[in-house]
């Protein structure tokens, strides 16, 4: 069955869904469109739905963390499912890419910011200590801490160390205005994790060539 996965020219939500397919060999087509593509014709031909969007065979699917587990469940890395067929490990798979995601709302608040300043010094506050993003990376920190394989679960690779990898790095691009680039600097558990990853042959030869200057925060 031929897939499609559809998202802007950025990492964002789909990045997760794309490593996890590119890891487990599945083939599929990255498609890549401008803002001003999606707003012209597509947004309308599939509302309510929101990129990224992932055609399989002639469906069409949305929502990313449902479109991750898929990609999870249809890709192996050394033979092992990167969703988990165990119920219970699936189960703790789920509560640890949900915690990651708790690093949305304070960050999707700040793009409603219109005063280029305000902005800014409202981003930095987010990743200073005591902030609302400082607080969840804090805690993310100390589970990938306590675990003996260094893996978010278990000791393989699942997509909830995909989701780690791929949502937590862009924080220190640079893309992000008021967002040090040094704001991961103090969590060392995070960093041995995105080192870890980062060693893996097919992550490593992923993200060889940076399609964005965004892209080198993942090499």
């Amino acid at each position: 069955m031929s897939l499609k996965l559809v998202y802007f020219p950025l990492p964002g939500r789909a990045e997760p869904i794309r490593l996890a397919l590119t890891l487990g060999g599945v083939e599929f087509k990255d498609e890549r469109m401008s803002g001003e593509q999606w707003g012209s014709n597509l947004k309308s031909e599939v509302a309510p739905k929101q990129m990224p969007l992932l055609y399989v065979g002639d469906k069409v699917i949305g929502q990313s963390l449902a479109l991750l587990r898929y990609a999870g469940k249809i890709s192996k890395y050394e033979g092992k499912p990167l969703y988990p067929e165990c119920p219970e490990l699936a189960l703790e798979v789920d509560e640890f890419v949900d915690f990651v995601c708790e690093l949305f709302p304070p960050l999707g608040a700040s793009f409603k910011i219109t005063d280029q300043t305000e902005k800014e010094v409202f981003r930095s506050k987010l990743v200073s200590e005591g902030g609302d993003i400082h607080k969840w990376l804090s805690y993310l920190d100390t589970l990938i801490g306590k675990s003996k394989s260094g893996f978010a679960v278990g000791d393989y690779i699942t997509i909830a160390d995909i989701a780690l990898f791929c949502f937590v790095l862009p924080l220190k691009s640079g893309w992000l205005d008021g967002m040090p680039t040094t704001c991961l600097d103090g969590f060392k558990n995070l960093t041995a994790h995105k080192v870890k990853l980062s060693a893996i042959p097919e992550i490593k030869a992923y993200y060889s060539e940076p399609k964005t200057p965004l892209y080198k925060a993942f090499q």
